[in-house]
């Protein structure tokens, strides 16, 4: 087992991609244990693939690109203008709304700022903000993207321990949409030098704008029918995760095509994009199958309980714990890749101090993408960086103050659970 810490730890520092980390350190393990045969490994890759419900991540991602090749960031953005655009900062607020109303169609918080940042960067910069400031807006709202359902994250954390996904999916609605109004707030106080009104619209009529404001509903309303479609039919029992996933594709089709928006030839393009991400998440979970498998055979989540057991009997000690090792984790780890390791080995210690699986979910996903806005491997603060042309030193200071307020939430969220659970409670 030390080898197997060793090759995990090592190859991870010279930056070889979490899959192929995974795969070595436990084949190697397998080379050094002579009680189990290296036929294992292509077992327990297959094993991990057969499960019918990873089929729905293809489709998801593949929903999620359709609808913004339908151009719909563009009237998700109008709309969100329409709501908050008066507002004191009101690019910096309609940056945020577009976050919460983007993340309810892709699930992702990278495709949020490479959808979003090209858009509202610029339009800010143009408005008076800092080049920073306004990217740290787009990079720090896309964390409502993997809570907000439909969730990747959420999803994968099912398929690994086994928890209701239309539980999960409900559970994550709460600090979704809490990341988004607190950010608001924020916004508000961190922008209370600037005026109130950035539009320079007040020579438009109440009529016209209450017409502009309907007719962009009309249309926003049909990109946010999908979350509804999605959480709708899987919490009433009408279509699986799977089966869901399906609809949101064919919903995502007719609604491009219908509004002629979504061009044929691009079909294919949205198809290799989601079958690329797809095969990467693919590629962690059977890597992890085998590494989970290897912890299994030598009793690591038992060990883990038990040690937890001994060091405290309180639950929220292990919480607290638990906490710091998932802020630490998402600096260095994906994701997806992270929760697919981390599961097998907390979850069983969790349980037994008595924590709801749902509620370890929503925890561990939202402890995780924390990590996405921090470096030295947040994905999010990469793309910010390459889409706002900002470095990353200036980005990660003008993240700061988001950074804090997402941890407190954090917390917030950990250690009152019937925040995330009343949900699921009332509607399952």
């Amino acid at each position: 087992m030390t080898a197997l810490v060793a090759w995990f730890i090592g190859l991870m520092a010279i930056g070889v991609p979490v899959a192929f980390v995974l795969g070595i350190a436990t084949t190697v393990y397998l080379l050094t244990a002579e009680a189990v045969p290296l036929s294992m490994i292509p077992q327990r890759f297959f094993a991990g693939l057969d499960q019918f419900v990873l089929m729905s991540i293809p489709f998801f991602i593949l929903s999620g690109a359709l609808m913004n090749e339908a151009q719909l960031t563009n009237r998700l953005i109008q709309f969100a203008n329409h709501l908050v655009g008066r507002w004191r900062g009101g690019l910096a607020q309609v940056n945020v709304v577009s976050s919460m109303f983007f993340g309810g169609i892709t699930g992702a918080a990278t495709a949020d700022v490479a959808a979003l940042g090209p858009i509202l960067i610029p339009a800010m910069e143009k408005q008076g903000y800092r080049r920073e400031f306004a990217t740290a807006v787009t990079v720090a709202s896309s964390i409502c993207g993997p809570l907000i359902p439909p969730s990747i994250p959420m999803l994968v954390y099912g398929i690994s321990s086994g928890a209701s996904i239309g539980a999960l999916f409900l559970a994550g609605v709460m600090p979704g949409i809490a990341v988004g109004l607190t950010m608001l707030a924020l916004n508000r106080y961190l922008l209370r030098r600037m005026p109130v009104s950035e539009a320079g619209a007040d020579d438009i009529t109440w009529a016209r704008r209450g017409r502009e404001f309907f007719a962009s509903l009309r249309i926003a309303l049909v990109a946010l029918l999908m979350p509804v479609i999605i959480v709708g039919g899987v919490v009433g029992g009408v279509v699986t995760p799977t089966e869901s996933a399906v609809v949101a594709v064919i919903y995502a089709m007719l609604v491009g095509l219908g509004m002629r928006t979504l061009k044929l030839r691009v079909l294919w393009r949205c198809i290799v994009a989601a079958a690329i991400m797809s095969a990467t998440i693919m590629l962690i979970v059977a890597a992890a199958n085998l590494l989970g498998w290897v912890l299994a055979f030598e009793r690591i989540p038992q060990a883990v309980a038990d040690g937890f057991l001994s060091l405290t009997d309180q639950a929220w000690v292990f919480l607290l714990l638990v906490i710091i090792l998932l802020l630490i984790v998402g600096l260095f780890l994906e994701t997806s890749g992270a929760i697919i390791i981390l599961t097998p080995v907390l979850l069983p210690a969790a349980e037994a101090y008595g924590f709801d699986p749902v509620h370890f979910g929503v925890v561990m996903v939202f402890g995780l993408v924390i990590g996405l806005i921090t470096p030295p491997v947040g994905l999010c603060l990469f793309v910010g960086c390459s889409v706002g042309n900002v470095s990353i030193e200036r980005l990660t200071r003008a993240t700061m103050p988001f950074l804090l307020l997402l941890i407190a939430l954090f917390l917030f969220f950990a250690f009152v659970p019937a925040a995330s659970l009343w949900l699921p409670t009332l509607l399952m």
